[in-house]
């Protein structure tokens, strides 16, 4: 009997039935059976294991559901990890797609947990796997359309004290079409906020390379304007785990409140708003077309633009900032009212690091540019218990790496409010790198080296300490050493000590390399003190100007109304007139050429410091003897008041060969001067001095009202008013003015012709002076013995040259013929005697007297 074929297919069927019933069976014992329990705990760690990125353990039961849908319960879950990532759930619950939906290849699934609490460090833990939880927040976003939450608090946290406490009572999700919403009432480091998500799973062509998108909220209700912050999310999965482009959109009215929900303390107030572009990948974050503006309710304003290749390493950044402090500030008239109004600059990422490029610091007075600073580093940014923002470890250099001009490393403990800074290094600068000056003569100035500190220990941002000198400068040496003051209490406050030192051999080559010209040629030096507290500041010093020598004791100090008090001696042994005159006056006609710091711009219209006007001075001053001129005069007296603004030198008297001169010296508005006042029983003979071609004695009286411009670059060229001078009787050592009044034959009757020598019986000369320029007003007087001379002409002080026409005639004959005239011209001090035709127009009987 033949065999029947389909019997093997029977026996298979009957074999697979069987396997299927054993796999059933066996599915049945490991999913609801008691046995299966270890079987079940294994699986769920290892798939948790998966999604948490660290070991995790089941310490509760695992129970599964089989119908209608299959459903996984995990109790007593927990992780801890090296870094301290962590995990504590009370309870977990993973709802697989319904059988039918598995079939029609629908797979979504449901993810709901109670009683959690999630320690998550925001740097990423090291061993993390890849595409879990806590190797990058990135792929929460491929849960969040699936998850329900319950008694939860999620702990976002890293080494340097930040944390972020998300307290969460319920999250639930609901579908609204093809997209899922999820809400929350939630708690952020404990302000209420509401949270809301909304993901839309089916692709969106339209949408190009990122057909996913979804809609993350967080609102934050203030009590003026809500704080409300919205994410829209393109991805190109609907994984939501790489290639996401986010847009950024934050607007706070209240910056207190942001910094709340950040868990710093609300130091500063105001309001802001934020937008942004956002490219993530599990391991990048990169920003473009970041807006940031932030308004303080100080009035301050700050604006931020640029982008960022990686966020958290801050590689490729390139970020304009501009900070507006003090926009309405007026302009400063004293340097104690000099305030920063704006900061501005770019931060870019360089070869060594994150450089701060054409930067600008604006004040009230003057704008300070700089090209570049940087590498700027900063090892950590902490928070401590109190909220506050801490800047740890930071370096900052500027120039060659090689020999960087500026380095300093330190700590700053609170950014936001910029308190509790200390910085600390070295400066390496050339001085000429400082200054605005000719090509040329950089290398002769040397460089600035020594070291500093920088903190705010005494309450406001200043220099602790200062030690630096010049190396290698031929034209200049100078030295400065800033001791740091006494911490002990005292009732002004803290005392610091400045020593300064300065050493220029030739002024006139220093000048010269400043693009100055400069007749004197001597040397200048100082070797000061200043000493002293908030409240008063004391410096005592000496200044060697060529031959002159000034010692000086002042002290400055606050008054109640603001203004600046300064006091003190100030006296010179000997005091050289025309070294210092040729120290301030300009050799070229172009004028004097200032001093310029390298980058430094004054305002529009230019500066407004006006010491004058808001520092009050009383100041005697001294001299045992003035050389430069003569004899040189002796007892030099005088007091300098300033008060409000006005100047007066009251009394001002000098003691000269037996005479004295006194004035008053006083100001007349912000530049003009007045000097007014008289000479008397001064020796002709000492103001002429013994080396003149023609000796000449007398007592010399003087009456002067002169004024000047004191900014013009030659005060001379702005003399003004009038002056004149009487002689008594007194000599004049040659015959020649005889002579030329008497005549050749006169002149061979006349004595004083023979012995070389008049007697003066008086001289009148009066000058009325505009512009610098002396004019005899009306006439010069000149009256001897035997004859009377007249004279008219210019003195010009500005240029140094004398032209005048003199008229002598004979005392018997006052309106007859005159005798040889003659001119007087050339430079002051070696002008040229010829004789000369006119003049017939100066005659009459004049006196010395009216």
């Amino acid at each position: 009997m033949a065999r029947f074929p389909g019997r093997w297919i029977v026996r298979g069927a009957v074999l697979g039935g069987v396997c299927a019933i054993l796999v059933v069976i066996g599915l049945f014992a490991v999913t609801l059976l008691p046995q299966g329990e270890g079987l079940r705990r294994l699986v769920a760690e290892r798939a948790l294991t998966q999604l948490w990125g660290e070991p995790v353990t089941v310490s509760g039961a695992v129970t599964v559901d089989l119908w209608p849908r299959p459903i996984l319960f995990v109790a007593g879950i927990q992780s801890r990890g090296r870094d301290g990532a962590g995990a504590w759930v009370e309870r977990v619950v993973l709802g697989l797609p319904a059988y039918g939906d598995l079939l029609s290849g629908h797979n979504a699934y449901s993810l709901a947990v109670d009683g959690a609490r999630l320690d998550v460090p925001m740097d990423g833990a090291d061993d993390a796997r890849p595409g879990s939880l806590l190797e990058s927040p990135i792929h929460v976003l491929s849960l969040l359309p699936h998850l329900a939450i319950q008694h939860t608090v999620i702990r976002l946290f890293d080494s340097n004290g930040w944390l972020f406490e998300l307290r969460v009572e319920e999250l639930r999700s609901r579908q609204d079409g093809t997209r899922t919403a999820l809400v929350a009432d939630a708690a952020l480091n404990g302000a209420p906020v509401k949270l809301g998500f909304a993901f839309d799973l089916d692709a969106r062509p339209e949408e190009g390379l990122r057909p996913y998108g979804a809609e993350i909220r967080l609102l934050v209700p203030g009590p003026i304007q809500d704080f409300i912050c919205r994410l829209d999310v393109r991805a190109p999965t609907a994984r939501f785990d790489r290639g996401l482009a986010i847009e950024l959109a934050a607007d706070a009215g209240s910056l207190a409140q942001v910094l709340v929900l950040s868990g710093l303390a609300p130091v500063i107030d105001g309001s802001g708003t934020l937008r942004a572009w956002l490219f993530a990948e599990p391991d990048t974050m990169a920003v473009r077309d970041l807006q940031l503006d932030l308004r303080l309710t100080g009035g301050e304003h700050v604006h931020l633009d640029g982008a960022v290749g990686d966020l958290p390493t801050l590689q490729g950044v390139d970020v304009k900032a501009v900070a507006t402090l003090n926009a309405d500030v007026a302009s400063s008239v004293s340097l104690r009212d000099i305030v920063v109004t704006r900061l501005s600059g770019a931060f870019r990422s360089g070869a060594d690091g994150l450089m701060l490029e054409d930067s600008v610091v604006e004040t009230n007075a003057f704008d300070q540019s700089f090209r570049q600073i940087g590498p700027i580093a900063v090892r950590s940014v902490e928070r401590d218990g109190d909220g506050r923002v801490a800047l740890k470890d930071v370096s900052v250099l500027a120039g060659p790496r090689t020999r960087p001009v500026l380095q300093l490393t330190g700590d700053v403990r609170d950014v936001l409010r910029f308190v509790g800074v200390n910085l600390a290094g070295t400066v390496d600068l050339p001085v000429a790198s400082m200054l605005a000056m000719q090509a040329g003569g950089a290398a002769r100035l040397g460089r600035l080296v020594g070291r500093m500190a920088v903190s705010d220990a005494g309450g406001e941002l200043a220099v602790d300490a200062f030690a630096a000198r010049i190396e290698g400068g031929e034209l200049v040496q100078a030295s400065i050493d800033l001791a740091p003051p006494d911490l002990a209490p005292t009732g002004a406050g803290p005392a610091a000590r400045v020593e300064a030192r300065l050493d220029i051999p030739n002024y006139s080559e220093f000048a010269a390399a400043l693009g100055r010209e400069v007749a004197f040629q001597g040397p200048i030096r100082f070797d000061g003190r200043v000493s002293g507290t908030s409240e008063a500041v004391t410096l005592d010093g000496r200044a060697d100007i060529g031959r002159t020598q000034i010692l000086g004791n002042l002290t400055s100090r606050a008054k109640p109304n603001g203004r600046v008090f300064v006091g003190g001696t100030i006296t010179a042994p000997k005091v050289f007139g025309d070294e210092l005159i040729s120290l301030v006056r300009t050799e070229n006609r172009a004028g004097r050429r200032p001093v310029a710091v390298l980058g430094a711009a004054p305002l529009a219209g230019g500066s407004q410091i006006d010491l004058m006007a808001t520092t009050d001075m009383d100041i005697a001053i001294s001299a045992e003897r003035l050389e430069g001129g003569g004899d040189g005069a002796k007892g030099i007296q005088a007091r300098l008041a300033v008060n409000e603004g006005a100047l007066r030198i009251d009394p001002l008297r000098i003691g000269y060969q037996g005479g004295f001169v006194s004035a008053v010296v006083a100001s007349e508005g912000r530049t003009s001067v007045r000097i007014k006042g008289a000479g008397e029983q001064l020796s002709l003979a000492g103001l002429v001095g013994r080396g003149a071609p023609i000796s000449v004695s007398g007592t010399l009286r003087l009456a002067f009202d002169l004024t000047a411009r004191t900014d013009a670059d030659d005060m001379l060229s702005t003399l003004a008013g009038t002056l004149t001078a009487r002689v008594g009787r007194g000599r004049i050592g040659t015959g020649l003015l005889d002579l030329a009044g008497m005549g050749i034959v006169g002149g061979l009757f006349t004595s004083s012709v023979y012995r070389g020598d008049s007697e003066l019986r008086c001289a009148k000369v009066p000058f009325v002076f505009e512009k610098g320029v002396a004019r005899t007003n009306p006439i010069l007087v000149v009256i001897t013995e035997n004859i009377q001379a007249l004279g008219r002409g210019t003195i010009d002080l500005p240029r140094n040259r004398i032209d005048l026409l003199v008229v002598p005639r004979p005392l018997n004959a006052l309106f007859g013929e005159s005798g040889h005239s003659f001119t007087v011209k050339g430079p002051l001090g070696g002008p040229s005697i010829a004789l000369a035709a006119g003049g017939g127009d100066l005659r009459g009987r004049f006196g010395c007297d009216n």
